[in-house]
């Protein structure tokens, strides 16, 4: 069970929100809970994509190694002639 909770701990604590807000407001205090919840796991969500989309667009960059302008054959970066087909860079 999640942090912990056995099923009599969770049992305890609805008998006291029963208790405390009364039979007619726990629904709306479960629905509210609910949604709360599922937005803090879709921000997350969101949060996590954002981060693994720019760690690939870093990655790629970084990898990203220099092709001839004329044939497109990989060159090594600096050089100013290709050694495939001679084109200036």
């Amino acid at each position: 069970m999640p942090f912990g909770l056995q099923p009599t701990h969770l049992l305890v604590i609805l008998v006291v929100a029963l208790l405390i807000f009364g039979p007619s407001r726990l629904p709306e205090i479960g629905k509210a809970m609910g949604k709360t919840i599922r937005e803090f796991q879709s921000g997350i969500k969101e949060a996590t994509q954002g981060f693994s989309e720019e760690v690939k667009s870093e990655s790629a960059k970084s990898e990203a190694k220099p092709v001839c302008k004329s044939c497109g054959k990989p060159i090594q970066a600096g050089t100013k002639f290709c050694p495939e087909c001679g084109a200036a860079q």
